[in-house]
């Protein structure tokens, strides 16, 4: 523990010193001499956080393929935007040597998802910040080039106690005006005509001119689709509701992409922050040459009976619609897949709390059958929004194989979660698939990357968000503080994190890791299995001057049986 503890309080200092901790380096992660890896893919993530830079270089580390990011001091961090210009240069230098190119526009264009929804970038200089991507498609015409951007939120970004009220008042206002002005519901008409006396003309002129640049942005790259700059396009609904201003935003963009028969090399779908992870699954695979098929089961509601909260389109077609952006094909039965998509959905309305027990009871038998059976499961958590359901987590310890799972995501909306659990599993699925044939070093390396990941998340989506997160929150109370910006408390408070959570790092481990026994390869008939004999090393540390996410890189060790 003391050398852990050493190793935190070094890397809290230099967040604190520099204002970004580089998680794209993957610090401890790459101090050993990695193997040669299957493929090497150049990632412009959406901003610096390590669910847009860790999880998707991890994820593909663990299907045997490298990811290069630009440089931190480029990405910006936080309330501070990227550099475009210089990413799209680096994006040059690097064509010659990636096997093709995975980009946020958000953090091309504008610098990142904070920054896009500001006006701050002008159009004109957008637009000349994601040139880049026509000289890439010329110089490299053979590559390719996978883009995410996202359609704006209805909210803006909370970083103080003045900005998360117009968090929530800006966000009632796009879903009213949208009911009022386009659906007709004229009785709302008058808390519409409130919020508007509210919210500063200037705030709200800001937002709608964010609004109106993002769309004309994402119009564009649909039709660099069609003329083949972009091989294939994303474009993620960020936080919404079923009804408010990207609603229309939304079926332009779609009706635009079916008129100019470019539908099937362009996805929208509820998310944001998978979009990196699900588009170096699609690369990965398409280097690997398997794409695996996805069955989905569900412990509560099914979802085409579910919207998600912050979400507009049920949960059925968000979960198709990813499977395939991230390179699988969606099947119905489970004995027809490669890959069983287990998701944790809410109880169907009515049902009791003994329903609810007896469900999930049956959701962790069904995950041992399919283990027992030979399939390849994940597990997505999206029954509470940002966090692990307890009484899952609970089950989950108590008789699954943890690490024989090839994912869990809890951490964020519906679309955040299951997009990123599919494309760590799918990467890792193909990569068990040919896993031998790379040789021992890649064939280890691949699997520790997979089992850190999967403690991460644990203790990331359950211990930290649903315990340690609130002792926090409490903590900043007491110091007068800012749980959105957290300043001059950022060190107290971090240590107290990194306190609370490093014995859960070591307790998840101890018992539910140690010794364990995973797949990590095969030839024929024959797999090639792996023992976890270490635990080495961890960091954790806020990654943003704020509470809510914290990054927590593991270091175990496989050996090979």
């Amino acid at each position: 523990m003391k050398k852990w503890r050493f190793v935190i309080s070094t890397v809290a200092m230099a967040t604190l010193l520099t204002g970004m901790l580089p998680f794209g380096q993957m610090n401890g992660a790459q101090a050993k001499t990695s193997p040669k890896p299957i493929a090497k893919i150049a990632l412009v993530p959406l901003d610096d956080r390590p669910v847009n830079t860790y999880f998707p270089q991890m994820t593909a580390k663990a299907g045997g393929v490298e990811t290069i990011m630009p440089d931190e001091d480029m990405l910006g961090h936080f309330t501070t935007p990227g550099d475009g210009e210089e990413i799209g240069d680096w994006l040059l230098d690097q064509a010659d040597k990636v096997d093709g190119s995975v980009i946020s526009v958000s953090m091309l264009a504008y610098g990142g998802l904070v920054a896009s929804r500001t006006a701050d970038q002008s159009y004109e200089d957008a637009l000349s910040n994601i040139k880049a991507i026509k000289r890439l498609k010329a110089k490299k015409p053979k590559k390719p080039i996978f883009v995410f951007d996202t359609i704006q939120r209805l909210a803006v970004t909370a970083t103080d106690p003045e900005t998360l009220k117009y968090y929530d008042q800006i966000r009632e206002w796009a879903i009213l005006y949208d009911e009022v002005h386009n659906l007709g519901m004229t009785e709302k008409e008058d808390r519409l005509e409130e919020l508007e006396e509210l919210i500063p003309e200037a705030v709200l002129q800001d937002y709608l001119d964010a609004r109106e640049r993002n769309h004309k942005i994402n119009s564009l790259l649909i039709d660099w689709v069609k003329d083949g700059t972009i091989d294939y396009l994303v474009l993620a609904q960020d936080d919404a509701a079923p009804h408010g201003l990207h609603r229309a935003e939304r079926e332009a963009l779609v009706e635009k992409a079916e008129d100019l028969g470019v539908e099937d090399r362009t996805a929208v779908f509820p998310g944001a922050d998978e979009g990196g992870t699900v588009l170096v699954s699609r690369l990965s695979l398409d280097q690997l040459g398997i794409h695996p098929k996805v069955a989905v089961e569900y412990s509560g509601i099914d979802g085409s009976d579910w919207t998600a909260p912050f979400e507009d389109t049920t949960f059925d077609e968000s979960v198709d619609m990813h499977i395939v952006a991230a390179g699988g094909k969606a099947v119905r039965d489970a004995d027809d897949a490669d890959l069983v998509l287990m998701v944790n959905t809410p109880s169907e309305p009515g049902e009791s709390k003994a329903d609810r027990r007896e469900a999930l009871d049956d959701f962790v038998d069904v995950i041992n059958e399919h283990l027992e059976d030979g399939k390849r499961v994940a597990v997505t958590d999206v029954t509470i929004t940002n966090k692990a359901d307890p009484d899952l987590i609970e089950r989950l310890q108590d008789d699954v194989k943890l690490p024989a799972l090839l994912s869990y995501t809890g951490w964020g909306t519906a679309g955040n979660n299951m997009g990123s659990a599919l494309g760590q599993a799918l990467q890792r699925t193909a990569f068990l698939e040919k896993g031998n044939q790379f040789g021992v070093p890649l064939t280890v390396d691949a699997a520790e990357a997979h089992v850190n990941l999967l403690l991460s998340s644990f203790v990331n989506d359950h211990n930290y968000r649903n315990e340690v997160m609130a002792d926090a929150r409490e903590l900043v109370k007491e110091l007068g503080g800012n749980e959105w910006g957290l300043g001059d408390d950022f060190e107290e408070v971090n240590d107290f994190v990194v306190e609370e959570l490093a014995p859960e790092v070591e307790d998840w481990y101890e018992n539910y890791f140690a010794d364990q026994i995973i797949d990590i390869g095969k030839r024929g008939n024959h797999t090639f299995t792996g023992k976890l004999t270490s635990l080495d090393d961890v960091e954790i540390v806020l990654p943003w001057e704020r509470l809510f996410e914290v990054f927590i890189q593991p270091e175990i060790t496989v050996e090979r049986k």
